[in-house]
């Protein structure tokens, strides 16, 4: 439990530096710093359930942040962990330019169906040209960060994996309190 709040705390983190690069950066050219810390919890952590919480309530903080539809986005990043937690058990995904690919393919995807539920509930535009243009820098632009976000949450969840080995390890007939 200490982990996914660990990495909660961590997602909320990107999503507030992401907001403060989205005052200088124009909105297809700002990488989404908390849907990539849930596409690499996808990727690497081991708990499905956690993950789903972890990954629902960013998407939750980034509905309220955005003022788009109440649950839009967190149930599109509960997707986006599934679509990385069963990519990463059938494909090879160790190494950047896979990462990048699968990130790539994966965000664009994600703008497309950000559109898609705006159209659909609201009765927006739908897509055009424009939006599958903007769609794909900002995949681009994900895909060139993905790399270097991917190994920090690979570290931290390392960490923190050990930690939880260290805090379990006790020798035997030693209890918490008696030593």
């Amino acid at each position: 439990m200490r982990s996914s709040s660990v990495l909660f705390v961590v997602g909320l983190l990107a999503l507030i530096l992401q907001g403060a690069l989205a005052r200088v950066l124009p909105p297809p050219w700002c990488p989404d710093l908390s849907w990539l810390v849930v596409v690499a919890l996808g990727l690497r952590w081991p708990g499905l359930v956690s993950g789903m919480l972890v990954a629902t309530l960013l998407g939750f903080s980034m509905d309220l942040l955005s003022g788009s539809l109440m649950g839009q986005h967190a149930l599109l990043r509960v997707l986006s962990f599934l679509a990385a937690a069963v990519a990463t058990r059938q494909l090879d995904l160790s190494g950047s330019l896979p990462i990048s690919l699968f990130v790539f393919a994966l965000m664009f995807g994600y703008g497309l169906a950000v559109v898609a539920t705006l159209a659909f509930f609201v009765g927006s535009a739908g897509i055009d040209l424009q939006v599958v243009g903007r769609a794909l820098i900002h995949a681009l632009v994900n895909a060139a960060v993905a790399p270097s976000v991917l190994s920090g949450i690979e570290r931290l969840i390392s960490r923190l994996s050990e930690e939880e080995i260290g805090r379990r390890a006790w020798p035997l007939g030693i209890v918490r309190g008696n030593a």
